[in-house]
């Protein structure tokens, strides 16, 4: 085939993808359900996931506006939405710049559009994007927190719980950014209260994502200190946060991502005095030497040992647990210097 054949063949395919996307916006829904139904093929593929970021102007709009029809049409909307976001940031900001999260939200509330699952999984892959963040936790606004809050609400009631679980996807990648923790952390410990019980869920992915999203409210002091704050008979954070690292026999921990974000935030909140307190009342140093002998994931055994460290520096360590071939200078509380903190 010449150049110029394979010209013309580009530029035919490229007239069929317009034509393709104009049909999206069609006066008849059988129409409109066939071309998406095409579309959600198209972003299976590499080849039609680049041909269709190139028309993503005009694509975007019209697969948003489509989340709002009957299921026919906006399940194959949204399984396209949710391909193309993954594959490209700039089709990220592009949604979140024409309401992809105020429409998502909007349909999972009215419940007769797309399927919950596929519009929280469209909130995951545009809350990766710092724009997304924002939209969401409605920064600055005087219902700052509320989408958020009507999510974690979902996560809790919504049934069956695995349409729900990637609100906890949301949550987590929510909780990465400094305006998502200070929404979750000041609304009087109400979300904190309702997801720490998640780290016993059923659901791996619930249990992974709260796990990560606890080890993202530690990585800077000031966000420490409100979330132990939080810590009581209720809602036990911390007790919570060591079962899953403790070497527990009954229903042990099978997760390395979830014992991976629990080890990295008790190793987080043991940095701050009232952390230690709290893990001293719980035997936690003897808990987390039990879990270490059984642990194999060099990720978890890290943050386990760095912790030893910790505890042993402040005068936690029971003298029978000390080894003998070490010797360290216990830190006064109060005394310790800035430490570097741990990104999230």
């Amino acid at each position: 085939m010449s150049a110029t054949d394979n010209e013309e063949e580009k530029k035919k395919e490229k007239d069929e993808v317009d034509e393709l996307v104009e049909f999206l916006w069609d006066k008849r829904s059988d129409v409109r359900k066939e071309a998406a139904t095409i579309v959600a093929g198209l972003t299976g593929t590499d080849d039609g996931l680049q041909t269709l970021t190139d028309k993503r102007e005009t694509l975007i709009s019209h697969l948003l506006h489509l989340l709002g029809k009957d299921p026919p049409e906006s399940t194959p909307s949204a399984q396209a939405l949710i391909n193309l976001t993954g594959h490209s940031l700039e089709v990220v900001s592009l949604a979140v710049n024409k309401g992809a999260v105020e429409r998502c939200i909007d349909f999972i509330k009215d419940g007769e559009c797309a399927p919950v699952d596929l519009l929280l999984s469209l909130l995951a892959n545009i809350t990766k994007a710092e724009g997304g963040v924002h939209v969401l936790s409605q920064e600055g606004k005087p219902l700052e927190g509320f989408y958020i809050q009507r999510l974690v609400q979902l996560l809790v009631s919504g049934k069956p719980q695995e349409t729900y679980a990637q609100a906890a996807s949301v949550l987590c990648n929510v909780s990465r950014h400094p305006i998502g923790r200070k929404v979750i952390l000041d609304r009087k410990g109400s979300i904190v209260n309702l997801v720490t019980p998640m780290l016993a869920s059923t659901c791996d992915i619930r249990r992974e994502r709260i796990a990560a999203t606890i080890q993202n409210l530690c990585c800077d002091s000031e966000s420490r200190k409100k979330l132990l704050a939080l810590d009581s008979e209720e809602t036990p954070i911390v007790k919570a946060l060591l079962r899953p690292i403790s070497g527990a026999k009954v229903n042990k921990e099978l997760s390395d991502n979830v014992r991976r974000g629990c080890a990295g935030a008790i190793l987080l909140l043991a940095k701050e005095a009232e952390g230690r307190e709290i893990m001293k009342k719980l035997d936690a140093p003897v808990l987390l030497k039990q879990g270490y002998e059984l642990e194999e994931e060099s990720d978890v055994c890290d943050a386990l040992e760095q912790t030893g460290d910790v505890f042993l520096k402040h005068g936690m360590v029971p003298d029978d647990m000390v080894p003998k071939d070490v010797s360290a200078e216990v830190i006064p509380e109060g005394e310790e210097g800035e430490e570097e903190e741990l990104p999230p």
